[in-house]
């Protein structure tokens, strides 16, 4: 049994079928295609300063938990 060889025009009119087929679903659901619009840099800053907020929030009460402990322990 051999395997059927596809030709590279046999590939593009798969896609093109698949991207017809995406239309129709999406037309069924009444839905649209969006396309993607890139992260704006004044999000990208709230999101990385959530990021940074968070990050010392935790080593600083690492920190504070860490000095507790060893002046705890300083006499021993």
């Amino acid at each position: 049994m051999k395997k059927q060889e596809k030709t590279f025009e046999d590939v593009v009119k798969g896609i093109e079928q698949s991207e017809a087929n995406v239309d129709k679903v999406l037309k069924a659901g009444r839905l649209e295609r969006h396309e993607k619009v890139p992260m704006t840099d004044k999000r990208l800053d709230m999101i990385l300063g959530y990021v940074w907020g968070i990050i010392a929030t935790i080593g600083g009460f690492g920190i504070l938990s860490m000095i507790i402990y060893f002046m705890g322990t300083a006499g021993r």
